[in-house]
């Protein structure tokens, strides 16, 4: 007879505990509707297949949502169940909401995570920290210089923005819309599910359509 997961919850945001292991660590992720899910969908494989992470999706009430590719998805939880005690990493993708000023309900979230675990905004998603204001003393990237100024009234981080498609400080990974591989790489490498080498590797593999074989040697 095959083993049976085994399904827990801690306060309300669930853990998976798989047979032959358990999993360490959790990436509680936001979704909503229209929300960009190419823009995640690789650090989330590599996540859940290739390391001790699980992967949590939560939306504002637990309620199914669209995402930008028509895919129907059914989050494991709500917002009210996310609790940065019990997540390792908070990952936002971007979509259009972010800049019609919508998702707010995840603004207080996200104020909890900053500063005790990791946050990973892509795209859209860096304005919300722009509204926060954890951009104004920190290095950060996004869609393009002026980009998180248009939208973000409050913003005044110009001074540290990087032209680049992604900047890592540690507590804070911000992407360009663009930036699917960089992400994924950043999140792999931090995390030490990949040696530095070894994540380098994977980047490369990724950027040049498979002909870098190392990945899979080292």
């Amino acid at each position: 007879m095959e083993p049976t997961d085994i399904r827990l919850s801690l306060t309300g945001l669930s853990f998976v505990l798989k047979p032959s292991y358990m999993k360490k660590r959790t990436c509680a992720v936001f979704v909503f509707e229209g929300f960009a899910d190419h823009e995640i969908a690789l650090t989330m494989a590599w996540l859940n297949s290739n390391s001790d992470f699980s992967i949590e999706t939560f939306s504002t009430k637990g309620q199914p949502v669209t995402a930008m590719s028509g895919m129907k998805v059914m989050p494991h939880t709500s917002l009210q169940n996310a609790d940065p005690e019990y997540f390792d990493l908070l990952l936002l993708p971007g979509g259009a909401k972010w800049e019609t000023g919508d998702n707010l309900e995840i603004f207080p979230l996200i104020r909890a995570t900053a500063g005790k675990k990791p946050i990973a905004a892509i795209c859209g998603a860096t304005l919300a920290l722009g509204d926060l204001g954890l951009l104004n003393e920190t290095p950060h990237t996004s869609n393009f210089p002026g980009y998180i100024g248009r939208f973000c009234k409050d913003y005044e981080g110009e001074n540290f923005y990087q032209p680049v498609s992604c900047v890592n400080t540690g507590e804070l990974i911000t992407c360009s819309g663009v930036a699917i591989i960089d992400l994924a790489y950043e999140i792999l490498k931090t995390f030490g599910v990949f040696d530095p080498q070894k994540a380098l590797d994977w980047k490369d593999l990724y950027q040049t359509s498979g002909e870098v074989q190392s990945f899979f040697y080292l």
